[in-house]
């Protein structure tokens, strides 16, 4: 797969930042203050879908609390539970070294724009990328529509363009694309899924560097 890259799209949950875990706590409180059964990790990797609404759609009567609820109710749990530094391990040192060879760092995220960037800027990150897009709301839809547009105000060859995720939503924004993908095993869908795209998958960040 090794090639030279000239513009990486690199997710954000998940993939840049460590929340699974966070993503699961802030799950389970809505749970538990329905008294309803809380949910594991493997769970919640069975269940995972784009758009997030078919998660949902496997945990709540969607008839009885609205999708615009349980948004909201997300949003405070992930805001309670994110530590105070969720960077993924060796991500920085990664983004790094994609900088040093002058490479494009692109955030394409189905999560909401300005959390991104207060995050990001929170976090170091923000001096990396030449475009952070996030959604204009909290419903963390499908990204794919805004990903061919970003790409071509870059004027990237699509074969020197890499996507970096951590689910199979991310492999699919590659395919539309038309580049190359590599998948990360510790986001929010499981290893075993992950491997049907039939792309590397890592289970570290770092391992980045023998592939890219």
């Amino acid at each position: 797969m090794s090639k030279r890259y000239d513009c990486i799209i690199w997710d954000w949950n998940g993939t840049l930042i460590d929340d699974v875990s966070v993503a699961l706590s802030s799950v389970n409180d809505m749970l538990i203050k329905r008294n309803m059964k809380t949910i594991d990790i493997q769970d919640y990797y069975n269940y995972i879908d784009t758009p997030i609404i078919r998660f949902y759609e496997h945990l709540f009567d969607l008839n009885i609390v609205t999708f615009d609820t349980i948004a909201k109710e997300f949003a405070i749990g992930y805001d309670k539970h994110i530590p105070e530094n969720p960077v993924m391990d060796n991500a920085r040192e990664m983004l790094g070294f994609f900088k040093e060879q002058s490479i494009s760092q692109l955030i394409i995220s189905a999560s909401n724009q300005e959390k991104i960037d207060a995050a990001a800027k929170a976090y170091g990150l923000y001096e990396y990328f030449a475009c952070v897009s996030g959604a204009d709301n909290i419903n963390a839809e499908s990204k794919i529509h805004r990903a061919k547009n970003i790409i071509k105000s870059f004027n990237s060859s699509w074969d020197k363009t890499l996507v970096i995720g951590d689910t199979l939503h991310d492999f699919q924004m590659a395919q539309h694309l038309g580049v190359d993908c590599v998948l990360l095993s510790r986001g929010h869908q499981g290893k075993a899924d992950l491997q049907t795209a039939n792309v590397p998958v890592i289970d570290n960040l770092i391992d980045l560097a023998e592939l890219v």
